[in-house]
């Protein structure tokens, strides 16, 4: 009886962090854009102090960031579909990596865009059915624009 308990309980803390993944997924990004553009005084002053500074080099506005990077995540893990299984994975993943800090690095996007769009992309694999995955992959663009 103790390891069905258990096993009920390993199986609600799962579908209880899928379901955090599902919803971070979808509107981490749309929130990021909510809060900086329209909502700023929600935010603590340290916190909004350090997100202006690391934005104010970078010549898009906030909504044009998160759609060049969601963009981009997207064609990388494509791409990462598209290569070979054994070498697939690690293509995304330092693929991601140096173009994040390209992207940093030449003013397009700043740091913080560069967590929202991996944090969405990395709660995304949690979802484990592929027409589930797609339709998130989908609604985050629409959610997006319904933030900007």
């Amino acid at each position: 009886m103790k390891t069905v308990q258990n096993r009920c309980f390993l199986c609600n803390f799962t579908r209880t962090l899928r379901l955090l993944a599902l919803f971070i997924t979808l509107f981490i990004s749309a929130v990021y854009i909510a809060i900086t553009n329209y909502h700023a005084e929600m935010l603590p002053p340290d916190l909004l102090l350090a997100i202006s500074s690391t934005r104010e080099i970078v010549a898009f506005p906030a909504v044009i960031e998160i759609f060049i990077m969601e963009i981009a995540f997207e064609l990388i893990r494509e791409a990462g579909l598209r290569v070979p299984t054994p070498i697939g994975p690690t293509i995304g993943i330092v693929g991601a990596l140096i173009l994040g800090q390209a992207a940093v690095q030449a003013n397009i996007v700043s740091p913080m865009v560069v967590i929202v769009v991996a944090l969405g992309g990395l709660c995304s694999f949690a979802i484990g059915e592929i027409s589930l995955n797609f339709a998130v992959r989908l609604s985050r663009f629409i959610f997006l624009l319904a933030a900007s």
